[in-house]
């Protein structure tokens, strides 16, 4: 099965990052980075496949590079 999804940032503060993406049922969901303990967490629904990928892309690319990045692509 492949996953694709084009996530970005809705909201920024010191503590934590939201980002949203379309799931595969075409329902808007929410990924939120806590900045506090380096987690990522899924703001309502089922957690999936699609959802993993996302989280897991936006928590490596948050600690590589120190930066919340404003969009990314997620396809595997």
């Amino acid at each position: 099965m492949a996953i694709y999804a084009e996530v970005e940032k809705v909201y920024e503060s010191d503590q934590e990052v939201r980002y949203k993406f379309m799931g595969a049922e075409g329902v808007e969901r929410v990924v939120v980075l806590d900045k506090m303990a380096r987690r990522t967490r899924f703001d309502g629904g089922v957690e999936h496949n699609q959802y993993l990928a996302v989280a897991s892309k936006v928590a490596v690319t948050w600690g590589r590079d120190g930066v919340a990045p404003d969009r990314l692509i997620v396809a595997s």
